[in-house]
Formats: C-alpha cells, structure tokens, sequence
C-alpha cells in the first residue's frame, strides 16, 4: 500500500495526527489485507461538512486518473498527481478535516447511518475501513454480494475490534407520506411537465448538488436542503457546507446522488473514468 498525503498549510498546522502517524493508523486497519496493488490518496482540508471517500476498484488506474476535474474531487487538480505512482493500481481516495477542535462529532452518511467519533483518527480509521471493505470485496474477491450497509457495518465492527473510538447504527429509513388515490392519478402527468418535480419532493435535510454558481464559490459541492420547494418555486431554500443559507435558482442545481461515501461516507464504488 503506498500512501500520499496532501494539505493546506492552515490544515497541517491543526492536524491532531503527523504524516508518520496517519500512515501508521491506515497500516493498522489494513492489516492482514493484501493491499500490494492499492494506493490511498489523503486531502486533509478545511470543511468538517466535506469529509468524504471513494474507492476506485473495479478497473485498474493509471497516473492520469490519479486527479479529477469533476465533482467532488475536482479539488485534487490543485494538488496535482503523487511522484512514484506505480503504472497501474487501485485508488482509495478521502478528504477530511484533522483540526481536533471538530471532535468529538456526530455525522450521518449518504445511507442514513448515524455515526460518533471521539478523535479525528477513529475518523480516519473507520472512514478508511469502509472503503478498504469495497478494495477487499471487488479486488480481492472477498464479501461476496456486500453493499454499502455491510462496507458501514464492517468497517464499524473492524475500527472497534481495533480499539478505535467509533460508534454507529442504522437510521431510520424515509418515510413517505402516502398519496391520495386521485393525486395518484396526475403523479406521472406531473413528473413529465415540470422539469423540477424530483427537488419538490425532496425532504428537509435531504441534500442536492450544486451545478451551477456564477461566482464560483460552491460549483459541484453538496447543500441541504433547509425547506421544501413549492409547488411553482423557481427557487430553493438551502445550507451550504460554510453553514450560510441561500434562496438558490432550481435551475442551477441538481438531486444529488451519492457516489460513494457521501459526507460522510460518500461513496462511489462504480467508478467512473476521470472521476
């Protein structure tokens, strides 16, 4: 397994753990995983609200897939590509925030898990464990027919047997409010002529992505959504990961759907080229 490390000045000067120190909580996890072909790409950044990972493991990468322009991740074009990267590996990408001041914290992930962790290395142990789960099932041929529940549910079980301070459950599904027989019948009408019906049936908290801001503050991050959207509303009320809120354009933003871990686990593991 070879580990690259990227940070702002600002985030290594709060950073609870050194680089030695990181490595050695990645190494523990792994271990007793042959991760010979892996590679674990680190941000640690500003934004307790932007934590994240992905695991790209169903195709081999090469150099060029090491940074993105897209989504997410597009901030790892400022970082640039790691030196001494093998010709072809698997790529577990995180970002995460290593101020200490953020722990203890609560966090719910893209599925709904309620998640608490003590430190900013239970964080990072339990964060790396779920996708270290996707590495060990699509590259190794191990979990066989696991989903993103059991990559959470294993890699809690894992950070806690490891002596990490993690604890975390299943939420509660969404609940859906049940439609009237005669709004049952113009559901469909509705859905094909008004291009914004599926922001109006999101739920308060529920999250959307952001696609378009002329000032280029928060293109393609995440928001919450504060309130629900109106039958004939051309704009949304929502929260952005700064915690400022907004009356944002329907047309510049998107549902958004999870591709990867997901906040915080937002998670991909059906990666696609470039991203």
């Amino acid at each position: 397994m070879r580990v690259f490390q990227f940070a702002s000045a600002r985030a290594w000067s709060r950073s609870a753990l050194t680089r030695d120190e990181i490595v050695r909580v990645l190494e523990h996890v792994a271990e007793g995983t042959d991760t010979r072909d892996l590679v674990v790409a680190l941000y640690l950044l500003p934004g307790i609200h932007a934590s994240r990972g992905t695991a790209y493991v169903h195709r081999w990468m090469t150099p060029d897939d090491f940074t993105t322009g897209r989504g997410n991740w597009k901030f790892t074009l400022r970082f640039g590509a790691a030196d001494g990267l093998p010709d072809r590996f698997k790529l577990i990408r995180m970002r995460l925030d290593p101020d200490p001041a953020a722990y203890p914290r609560d966090e719910r992930d893209g599925y709904r898990w309620l998640f608490r962790y003590g430190a900013f290395e239970d964080h990072l142990a339990a964060l790396f464990g779920h996708e270290l789960h996707h590495f060990r099932r699509h590259h190794l041929g191990m979990h066989p027919r696991a989903g993103e529940h059991a990559a959470n549910r294993w890699a809690l079980e894992h950070a806690v047997r490891l002596g990490y301070n993690v604890r975390g459950k299943p939420g509660q599904p969404a609940r859906r409010r049940p439609v009237p027989p005669l709004s049952g019948l113009f559901a469909g009408w509705r859905r094909k002529t008004d291009p914004y019906g599926a922001l109006r049936r999101l739920r308060p908290g529920e999250r959307i992505r952001i696609d378009r801001d002329p000032r280029n503050r928060y293109t393609g991050e995440n928001a919450e959504l504060v309130r629900p959207v109106r039958a004939n509303a051309k704009r949304m009320v929502i929260r952005t990961s700064d915690g400022l809120i907004w009356r944002w354009p329907l047309a510049w933003v998107s549902v958004f759907e999870p591709a990867g871990t997901i906040s915080l686990f937002e998670e991909n593991a059906f990666e696609r080229r470039g991203n």
